[in-house]
């Protein structure tokens, strides 16, 4: 895959060359995940899908990918908040996989049940902490526990969300959950860098992943896109395309970084109008 025009509008100038990697993709059956998945492929890694149930979606868009790109994909089923679940997908990984995995995409997210902090219950704090930030964590305790056995370096690129740097009506809950995964990331980092594995962030703005009722869509059209610099919703591509290039080699000297992709939505008050 290649991104950015020539002066003269005529080719692209950089080239996004992920083969003879294995990239893994998890929450790969929602929307921006699916895109993740087609577009590392499409640059040339193997991918591994991990998904709850394995299920319908999850083994469609691997078949998708198999089709349009010729590469390995393999479906594995596991919770993530499970830390039992993500042992099991890594252990049965190894006994599956000639080489480990070296791009690990952490973008599985539970965002659900919205209620104000003195409401919230126990259930949902605990799904959306388990999911969103512990299960980051596990999975990449396992799978860096890989690369840094085989000494073949790697990336993990974890799916943040503008959540986690500034409050959100109803959802204390999952505003400290992003806002751990921004932690988490720099410490990440530190830890993994004497290995030659980068560990970096992605800060998600609204993005439409065409999954919005008539409800959601008057929302968006009257609350959500005002606040927003360019004035529209992104697509999965504008996350996918920078998730490639972490994973790139022009990025091997980027880490513990945290990049903001969210239409300038973040960058300050804007008139309304």
């Amino acid at each position: 895959m290649q991104f950015g025009v020539n002066d003269d509008g005529s080719s692209e100038m950089l080239s996004l060359d992920l083969s003879g990697h294995i990239a893994l993709v998890t929450g790969a059956e929602g929307g921006l995940g699916n895109q993740i998945a087609i577009d590392l492929a499409e640059c040339g890694a193997n991918i591994v899908l991990t998904d709850r149930t394995a299920g319908a979606p999850a083994q469609a868009l691997a078949t998708q990918i198999r089709s349009s790109t010729g590469r390995d994909v393999y479906v594995v089923a596991g919770d993530i908040s499970s830390p039992d679940d993500v042992r099991q997908m890594a252990s049965s990984l190894r006994n599956v996989l000639d080489r480990p995995v070296t791009v690990l995409v952490n973008n599985a997210g539970h965002y659900r049940d919205y209620a104000p902090i003195f409401q919230v219950s126990d259930e949902v704090i605990d799904r959306t902490i388990d999911t969103n930030l512990k299960g980051t964590m596990y999975v990449t305790r396992e799978f860096t526990k890989w690369m840094i056995e085989a000494g073949v370096g790697g990336r993990v690129i974890n799916i943040g969300s503008g959540a986690g740097r500034s409050g959100r009506w109803r959802h204390a809950h999952y505003c400290g959950s992003k806002a751990g995964v921004l932690g988490a990331t720099k410490a990440m980092a530190i830890d993994l860098a004497e290995y030659g594995i980068t560990a970096n962030s992605i800060t998600v703005g609204f993005v439409d992943v065409g999954k919005f009722d008539e409800g959601d869509l008057a929302t968006v059209k009257n609350d959500i896109i005002p606040r927003i610099l360019l004035r529209r919703a992104g697509e999965p591509r504008s996350v996918s395309a920078m998730v490639c290039y972490l994973a790139s080699r022009h990025a091997a000297w980027i880490t513990g970084t945290d990049v903001v992709i969210d239409g300038g939505e973040s960058a300050g008050r804007i008139p309304i109008g």
